[in-house]
């Protein structure tokens, strides 16, 4: 599995679904590729892709607060398969005592958090080989 670092491009919503699409791009600004996720998860990276507190924590906030009171922090984030439509990741953390650990997560949550405390983001070459379009100067 090789893994290619990306960005959080776009997060779209349109009216007529209930639908969202989360857009990550590789970092050197090459192919993009769309993941569908629910609303609540599009509001929530919003939020915290512009630096806006909530009134209370949200569920993704209370995972980095729990994080940061046991030590452990989220070195990466890995978009790590598509299957049958699915798409699956990693949470990779470093423990307290330095001992890595990671978890699997819905692409969405694990963004979410991953953008609220500045953990860096990767995608599977093999997703982005399957799905992956360059977009033109345009369609930005």
């Amino acid at each position: 599995m090789t893994m290619k670092e990306v960005e959080l491009f776009r997060i779209v919503h349109s009216d007529q679904s209930p639908e969202c699409h989360m857009y990550l791009r590789e970092a050197d600004g090459g192919r993009v590729f769309p993941i569908i996720i629910a609303a609540n998860e599009m509001a929530e990276i919003r939020r915290k892709v512009h630096g806006q507190p909530p009134k209370r924590p949200m569920t993704h906030d209370l995972f980095a607060a729990l994080m940061h009171e046991t030590g452990a922090s989220l070195a990466r984030v890995e978009v790590t398969e598509l299957r049958n439509e699915v798409f699956y990741a990693r949470m990779h953390f470093d423990g307290k005592s330095g001992e890595p650990f990671s978890i699997d997560a819905r692409p969405s949550d694990a963004v979410a958090v991953a953008t609220g405390v500045g953990a860096p983001l990767f995608a599977d070459e093999a997703i982005l080989d399957e799905i992956g379009v360059v977009e033109s100067e345009e369609t930005e």
